[in-house]
């Protein structure tokens, strides 16, 4: 890839990475505030509307609380496959970076499935627990994404 190619990415790319880290973060700050709050089910059972409408109203708490999760998600998910696609589309020949972020939209996807099953559930303490790990193990591949791109970057800004 030619350098004017990298200068010209770099950005984007870096934005994705580094925002799907905080957003990530963030996201697992407001899970475990749902949990501490027992807001877990302010949304009911149903799932992906909240109290069975998709503007539900938000004078209970724990409503808020478990929409704002929920709603949140859509950040990290804007994050995420903003970053797939940067990786795929200009960023090919970085093998490891499209390999992570490949990886974080497919434990994204299998993340908001199981939030479902979660709630479904009534918060089954195993499912409860699997969706936390499986949250971490998200911060962590996203966490590595970053350092790779990192890397990958200061590289191409070394070749000038």
């Amino acid at each position: 890839m030619a350098r004017s190619n990298w200068t010209r990415n770099d950005n984007l790319l870096r934005f994705f990475s580094y925002g799907s880290v905080i957003s990530t973060y963030i996201l697992i700050v407001i899970g475990g505030y749902v949990t501490t709050s027992n807001s877990g089910l302010g949304c009911g059972e149903s799932w992906p509307l909240c109290q069975g409408a998709v503007f539900p109203s938000v004078s209970n708490p724990e409503v808020v609380i478990e929409l704002t999760h929920r709603l949140f998600n859509s950040v990290v998910g804007v994050f995420i496959v903003g970053l797939a696609i940067v990786a795929w589309t200009r960023y090919k020949e970085a093998k490891n970076v499209v390999l992570l972020s490949t990886t974080s939209l497919v434990a994204l996807v299998a993340q908001v499935l199981l939030g479902m099953v979660t709630v479904a559930t009534s918060l089954n303490p195993v499912v409860s627990d699997a969706h936390l790990a499986l949250a971490s193990a998200i911060l962590a591949i996203v966490v590595a994404n970053a350092v790779m791109v990192r890397n990958l970057t200061l590289r191409a800004a070394q070749l000038q």
